[in-house]
């Protein structure tokens, strides 16, 4: 077992966690507590490092992880409705507002994926901070039907573009002659340029990049103290190994440290979310289950 040597200027534990607390209050105002915190770093008992160090190295992770409560969400959806008109003015040279109003009145809105997803949840805040009407939306199996000819598709998150690239190959015949802009809170350069391949005209609030990667090179977690970048990695991923084998770091090596009020993507780093094989999480993540058998329950609390 190694031993990690942390800075001189590197935070306390017990000033990790006065700051936590006041985060969860004042910045996140989600419902967690010290005690929730003491609980989820009960998972940290020495497998790589000493305890103390783990959950010392933990906290610094949580102290570095960006949490989306709803407000910051409709603050996000006003800023990304903003940034998509003033592209429909440079795309169609629109100078008045009596042409925005007019453009924006034509074309239609819809979500990626099933209406159950997040995609469906982002369209309803969108549309409270846009004052859109409900006219202007539609389900993804409309498209091929509306006599609208710009299309625009809302999601929250694309980091892989995967999910993106397989809805818009199933769908091309309904997209067909029509222009097609992707919205979306957040996005990573990789997911962008799959999508511009299939012309796809992305816009986002936020471009997530290698400094939003816990253990990149250029990782802004670890800026200030690169000695401890590799520690937190092997904790990490040594943890995320027993929790989510498939995943250690996220999927597809995702190594982020953010999440939303609604749910956690997987793309973020296990140690966050998971409850598998008696993990007891920080944020529960909601998982999505693509068949009846995979979401069998329980209703004997009903009885």
């Amino acid at each position: 077992m190694g031993c990690i040597d942390f800075p001189s200027d590197f935070p306390s534990s017990d000033t990790m966690m006065s700051v936590l607390k006041k985060v969860f209050e004042k910045s996140w105002k989600v419902d967690l507590d010290i005690e929730d915190i003491n609980s989820w770093l009960k998972n940290f008992t020495g497998n790589f490092f000493n305890a103390e160090e783990e959950q010392r190295l933990a906290l610094w992770l949580l102290c570095n992880f960006t949490y989306y409560n709803d407000t910051e969400i409709n603050q996000l959806c006003s800023v990304l409705f903003r940034k998509f008109v003033h592209t429909l003015m440079a795309d169609y040279g629109l100078t008045s507002s009596e042409q925005v109003e007019d453009c924006i009145s034509r074309l239609k809105f819809t979500s990626i994926g099933r209406p159950s997803e997040s995609g469906g949840l982002i369209l309803y805040h969108f549309r409270q901070e846009a004052r859109l009407s409900t006219d202007c939306f539609i389900f993804p199996t409309s498209i091929e039907a509306t006599k609208s000819d710009i299309i625009v598709c809302i999601d929250d998150v694309m980091i892989s573009g995967g999910t993106a690239q397989r809805f818009f190959h199933q769908n091309r015949e309904h997209f067909k002659g029509k222009k097609i802009y992707y919205l979306t809170l957040l996005s990573s350069n990789e997911a962008l340029s799959k999508l511009n391949e299939l012309n796809i005209q992305v816009i986002s609030c936020a471009i997530l990049d290698e400094r939003n990667r816990a253990f990149s090179e250029e990782s802004l977690c670890f800026f200030k103290y690169p000695t401890l970048k590799e520690p937190a990695k092997i904790m990490a991923e040594g943890y995320g190994k027993l929790i989510e084998p498939k995943k250690a770091l996220g999927h597809r090596d995702g190594q982020y440290c953010f999440g939303f009020s609604y749910n956690i993507p997987n793309n973020s780093l296990p140690i966050f979310w998971s409850s598998s094989n008696g993990w007891n999480p920080i944020f529960y993540r909601k998982e999505k289950y693509q068949n009846a058998k995979q979401a069998k329950r329980e209703y004997d609390f009903f009885i």
